[in-house]
């Protein structure tokens, strides 16, 4: 009889711990120390369909205008991300369409506004 409620108080033990690792290893995952900054940050996104986007990646100096689908991620712009302020600042990021416009701009040698 010892021996059943002993097995059964760890087994209360035990699924008593598995919150806990879960916390502790979620903590651990998003974790910077030094507040390091982000390598690969996502700065703007715009919807196109039901499952299609044109995204605004920043990665590391370069920011990536990529097109998104269910079936596969395609580089569609690269400019330096010199022009799109850094994420986590008070200010208001510009509209899309015209960070967007400022890069497919570079990109192809026009003028950019």
């Amino acid at each position: 009889m010892a021996s059943t409620a002993w097995s059964v108080l760890m087994l209360f033990v035990v699924l008593a711990l598995i919150p806990l690792v879960l916390w502790a290893l979620k903590k651990v995952q998003t974790f910077r120390p030094g507040g390091s900054a982000r390598v690969l940050e996502l700065a703007a996104q715009l919807p196109l369909g039901a499952r299609e986007r044109v995204v605004l990646v920043r990665l590391n100096e370069r920011l990536l205008v990529l097109g998104v689908t269910p079936q596969q991620v395609t580089l569609l712009a690269e400019d330096s991300a010199a022009s799109l302020p850094q994420g986590g600042g008070k200010a208001v990021p510009p509209a899309f369409g015209k960070l967007l416009r400022n890069v497919v701009a570079g990109y192809t040698g026009g003028k950019a506004q």
